[in-house]
């Protein structure tokens, strides 16, 4: 069941992937287009979790796995790029400051070197079979220091567009993320915390495709 669950997280990552690219056509180049690249991390890192029963324990599954944590480091953090890009997409005046797109910057690329060093550079992987899955996990928990902050700028920035523009959806979609993956602590068969962050990345996309028509409405 687990198994088929991933695999349809893959497949319905690959259509948000294509409606992001839609979304994106007009302007390949725009900030917020990076949640592109987190999309494909979680194609790739549902697609590896649903085949590893397939593929086996050994050596390929592990390199295999070891990349999704790599695309995790890398790509997950450009969420705080993409919550910044909205706001200067949609013209909010401190958006347009220069200074500020250098903090979003600086705090983007200090949460992936601090990914990096404290769950990629060292990373020990362990074979772990559960609920008919078969993956691999870090010897050592992951600290949620990236994820809190990624969380953080996430919930103000969906405030900001709520007050603003009375547009629910990425807050919406956070704090179902948030109070969600609490559910995780108790439900340990079922990959409920993989299915609201889907939820979270269809919210994301919603913000993204509000952004792309406001900004018609405006050129219009």
């Amino acid at each position: 069941m687990n198994t088929f669950i991933y695999f349809l997280l893959a497949f319905g990552y690959l259509g948000l992937l294509v409606w992001g690219l839609i979304l994106s056509k007009k302007d390949i180049w725009n900030l917020t287009n990076v949640l592109l690249l987190v999309i494909v991390g979680l194609i790739y890192d549902n697609l590896i979790i649903a085949a590893g029963s397939f593929i086996g324990e050994g050596e390929l599954l592990e390199g295999l796995s070891y990349a999704r944590f790599c695309l995790h480091a890398l790509f997950t953090p450009t969420l705080v790029l993409f919550a910044f890009g909205i706001c200067s997409n949609l013209g909010l005046i401190w958006a347009k400051k220069t200074y500020w797109k250098v903090i979003f910057s600086f705090i983007t690329l200090g949460l992936v070197v601090y990914e990096l060093f404290t769950s990629v550079i060292g990373l020990e992987l362990r074979a772990k079979e559960e609920n008919g899955l078969l993956s691999y996990e870090s010897v050592e928990s992951a600290g949620p220091v990236m994820v809190i902050l990624v969380t953080v700028v996430l919930v103000i920035v969906g405030i900001i567009l709520l007050k603003k523009f009375r547009f629910p959806w990425l807050l919406t979609g956070t704090l179902v993320m948030i109070f969600g993956s609490l559910l995780g602590i108790w439900i340990k068969n079922f990959p409920i915390t993989n299915i609201l962050e889907f939820l979270l990345i269809l919210s994301l996309l919603l913000t993204k495709q509000f952004q792309v028509r406001m900004s018609e409405t405006s050129i219009t």
